[in-house]
């Protein structure tokens, strides 16, 4: 792992009791990826190293103890001075999990809840056993404050709820119409897929880019970082934040919350180092790079990270095809991929996987959504405009607008006259 430029402004971060260092502001998941530690995480079970495989929330691969806090998802969590951060779910230390032995015992598998089941005495010692080797994290130390209930209810004109290139777009065309626009992002950064696009790659994109930032800059929109919409039920839309929880009821709702990466079945695909090609092009957006020998494969429709991450890093191999196997355990070795009729094994210490995107429906269905299946996913089934049903509008990827600005753009357009 490399940076390719030092931090801006550089802080101090502890990794079990290890200072390391890390740039202001930048996910903490970055600065360990920067710093050489791919396997953040342990497997709850088997204690299998884990790592970053998505850099937005989406898996488990960075979870870790942060200043006292368990389960914390470090892709999220802005890096700080003198943050601590520990790794969680061991028996003994981050690099040598005693537990990891199970695996050797165990080949085939283990049900912990049959183990022993009807000898009297040991099961019970057994399932001791295995409550206090498993899990995800010990509570933390002390009784936090408490939270606040739903403070408020509110009443507003316009909620998009993503700010890809989808949300953009549509808050973009909104607001120049003169609607009152809120906008909710729970990444550290608005820009969605449009900041893992590097380079020249991204270069189709500034307009949208450029245009919604002066909708900031000229308050038309109401931007809200590290915020989610938690459920919709009705027309009510639950909002959660650092500061506790409201319900929202607006006028128009627009859901633009994108995709999933795409997860092939491969054995080895969760050993750390095995990546997305869309999480792999976010770690450069920070400025680092995922490994020293970087392997892209591209399944059949997918794209287009890891043409962008080749456009970026010129040094990496990027070939079309399917992941059979991946080698090694606490880090990638190498891969073995079939392409056509044959098999073909390369040397590596990162894996991109740039394959279809599943598109993340789950909202749109609490709305109301119908959905129609794809080989890729489900995908939002929309009336004029994107429209869900009456003030509802579902946009992007969800319901199937291609990943193309102008595509986007006119579907933004579409949704503001129907809106």
């Amino acid at each position: 792992m490399t940076r390719l430029r030092p931090p801006s402004d550089p802080v101090t971060i502890e990794l079990d009791g290890r200072r390391l260092a890390a740039g202001h502001g930048e996910p903490v998941a970055v600065a360990l990826v920067a710093e050489g530690y791919s396997a953040l995480a342990r497997s709850p079970k088997f204690h299998r190293p884990r790592g970053p495989a998505c850099m937005r929330a989406a898996c488990d691969g960075c979870l870790a103890r942060v200043d006292g806090v368990p389960n914390v998802m470090t892709c999220r969590v802005p890096a700080a001075q003198g943050m601590r951060i520990e790794t969680q779910n061991v028996v003994g230390s981050r690099e040598v999990d005693l537990f990891r032995m199970a695996d050797w015992f165990f080949p085939e598998g283990l049900n912990h809840h049959e183990l022993f089941a009807g000898v009297p005495g040991v099961e019970r010692v057994m399932q001791a056993f295995a409550r206090r080797v498993a899990g995800l994290g010990r509570l933390p130390a002390e009784v936090g404050d408490p939270r606040p209930h739903v403070a408020s209810r509110r009443e507003i004109d316009v909620l998009v709820v993503g700010t890809g290139p989808a949300g953009m777009a549509a808050a973009i065309e909104l607001a120049t119409r003169g609607r009152r626009v809120e906008i909710l992002e729970d990444d550290l950064n608005w820009g969605g897929n449009l900041r893992a696009l590097p380079g020249e790659s991204g270069r189709p994109w500034e307009r949208i880019l450029d245009s919604f930032a002066a909708e900031l800059r000229a308050s038309h929109v109401t931007l809200r970082l590290r915020t989610t919409a938690a459920g919709i039920y009705d027309r009510d839309v639950l909002i959660a934040d650092a500061n506790g929880v409201e319900v929202v009821t607006a006028r128009t709702l627009v859901l633009a919350p994108g995709a999933h990466d795409g997860v092939i079945a491969f054995e080895g695909n969760d050993v750390p180092g095995v990546m997305s090609a869309r999480a792999a092009c976010r770690l450069l957006g920070h400025g680092v790079e995922p490994g020293r020998r970087v392997v892209a494969v591209v399944t059949k429709d997918g794209g287009p990270f890891a043409e962008a991450f080749a456009q970026a890093c010129p040094n990496a191999t990027v070939l079309p095809g399917v992941p059979v196997r991946v080698q090694g355990a606490a880090r990638v070795k190498n891969v073995t991929v079939r392409a056509g009729a044959g098999e073909r094994q390369l040397d590596c210490d990162a894996l991109l996987v740039d394959a279809p995107r599943a598109p993340a429906y789950e909202l749109c269905t609490q709305a109301g959504a119908r959905l129609r299946h794809q080989p890729s996913g489900f995908t939002v089934r929309t009336g004029a405009g994107g429209m869900i049903c009456a003030g509802v509008f579902a946009i992007g990827e969800v319901a199937g607008t291609p990943f193309e600005p102008g595509a986007v753009t006119s579907a933004a357009k579409a949704l503001a006259d129907c809106a």
